[in-house]
């Protein structure tokens, strides 16, 4: 341990950074950690209250209220769409409850709420960072090269008062070798790019693989791939060749190979049958501006039931869509963690292979995945 790292846990720099080394380090201990490591960016998940509930909120508030504040550059997870969509439907207090949850955030000192904090701060190859949303570890490590642990969100914002975290796998860089290469069929829209991440990750299961065939699309094709595979695998990482930096010095001689092909993927996009009143959803992950202005222009009128575009905080081009009937664009917000069935959504389309698991889980509501060119069709003919 640094001397800075002494004075950082005898109190020297206050008690929110005293108590946020100590926890740190009695999480690493229990983890095999040898040492803390110094970060640059952290990203905090868990800030829906639908997920973290009272103690939750109370942990949070219990860091500001020691002066807690973050000392390197740090962003969260998009809050409950209910904080800014209204809230209805829903209890007065359950609102209240979110919208202190981001507010406290804020005074601490989150820069943004977004669950891909790339489009806000992009990290450099090598670099250390404490980030907790899975899909954000995920495109971190694989498509950035920079190096962060599958956090908790409770541990990434005690890395970022502190400004580090424990010394976990991730840190270590890329496996020398792997279990398993899989060669994937020629994606044609990012919907299916997450229909094999949800393959592969149920595959390889904890193990890391090389995964062949997506190098030469656009990265929210692999924004889509890998939040889903986040889904189903607990891994830091998926090696992506000819994108994930280092890829070529990792071992394959010995590796499992499959193939899967667009015949895998049919199970994926079910019949939609009988949808009353349907929330169309793009944006989980969190569009893109390319992707953002890719998709509004074709959005005229929504002819049944909503469309939302989620996105990260300080795009202005969601202003642009208030003149469109139908059309929600909520920076900052996530559907997927919201009560839905609540607000009497009866399902969710959507071109997101990651919503299509959580919606069910987190929402209440059922979930067909479509194309996104489907799902532009279906909204503008309300078929």
């Amino acid at each position: 341990m640094s001397r800075e790292e002494e004075r950082m846990l005898s109190g020297e720099l206050g008690e929110a950074v005293a108590r946020a080394m100590e926890l740190l380090v009695k999480i690493g201990e229990a983890l095999g950690a040898e040492r803390l490591v110094e970060i640059t960016h952290a990203h905090i998940s868990g800030v829906s209250y639908f997920n973290i509930g009272d103690f939750g909120l109370e942990f949070i508030e219990d860091m500001l209220n020691t002066r807690a504040r973050f000392s390197v550059f740090t962003t969260a997870n998009p809050h409950s769409v209910l904080a800014s969509y209204g809230g209805r439907g829903l209890s007065t207090e359950v609102c209240e409850k979110q919208l202190r949850i981001v507010s406290a955030l804020r005074k601490m000192g989150a820069r943004s709420f977004t669950c891909a904090p790339y489009y806000v701060r992009k990290p450099s190859i090598g670099e250390h960072l404490a980030w907790a949303e899975s899909s954000a570890v995920l495109y971190a490590n694989s498509v950035l090269g920079a190096v962060t642990n599958r956090e908790t969100g409770p541990t990434a914002l005690l890395s970022g008062v502190c400004g580090r975290t424990y010394f976990g796998e991730a840190h270590r860089g890329l496996p020398a070798e792997v279990e398993f290469v899989i060669e994937v069929e020629k994606p044609e829209d990012p919907s299916e790019a997450g229909a094999y991440g949800l393959l592969v990750g149920e595959l390889v299961g904890r193990s890391v693989p090389v995964v062949r065939g997506l190098s030469q699309y656009p990265e929210y094709f692999l924004k889509e791939f890998l939040a889903a595979f986040a889904t189903h695998s607990p891994a830091h990482l998926a090696i992506l060749e000819d994108v994930t930096p280092g890829f070529g010095g990792v071992e394959t001689s010995r590796a499992e190979r499959i193939s899967l092909t667009k015949s895998d993927l049919l199970k994926m996009y079910s019949d939609i049958g009988s949808c009353s009143s349907p929330l169309y959803l793009i944006g989980c992950p969190h569009l893109s501006l390319e992707e953002l202005d890719y998709v509004l222009p074709r959005v005229k009128d929504v002819k049944k039931g909503e469309l939302w575009v989620t996105i990260g905080e300080g795009v202005p081009q969601h202003l642009a869509a208030e003149r469109v009937r139908g059309l929600k664009v909520l920076p900052g917000s996530c559907a997927v963690t919201a009560r839905l069935d609540l607000l009497g959504v009866d399902c969710v389309i959507t071109d997101s292979a990651k919503a299509l698991v959580y919606i069910p889980k987190l929402a209440g509501v059922r979930a067909y995945l479509v194309r996104r060119e489907v799902l532009l069709e279906m909204v503008s003919s309300g078929e």
